[in-house]
């Protein structure tokens, strides 16, 4: 069946008009928002970079980079597999969420195994 956005299986779009909630895409963004707003906008890049900074000094013999009254290296550590295992959270709510619209695809898509026309 021909969409505004491409083609996509029938079937599946009569199944998914009465049963998918567009909204869960909405939540997923304010789940984004929210991890994201619990830090500065680079917050996990810069608790990496702080996390090799001090991991390198310590490993590695090499001058300090950063202060040495912020976070210990395990508090730095912490923080930043906590919010790794947040993301990932997230990003496989999101992926199950997102999931059903796989569907969409048309079959001779999938038999194609590409988006041939």
């Amino acid at each position: 069946m021909d969409t505004p956005y491409g083609k996509v299986d029938a079937d599946a779009l009569q199944t998914l008009q009465e049963t998918f909630n567009t909204l869960a895409i909405l939540r997923a963004v304010d789940q984004l928002d929210a991890i994201r707003a619990r830090c500065e906008p680079d917050g996990l890049r810069d608790d990496l970079l702080r996390l090799h900074g001090m991991a390198h000094t310590v490993i590695n013999g090499a001058s300090l980079s950063y202060v040495t009254n912020g976070p210990t290296l395990m508090e730095q550590f912490d923080a930043v597999m906590e919010e790794l295992d947040d993301w990932i959270a997230m990003l496989r709510q999101t992926q199950r969420a997102l999931l059903p619209l796989e569907k969409l695809r048309p079959e001779f898509d999938n038999w194609l195994g590409d988006n041939s026309e």
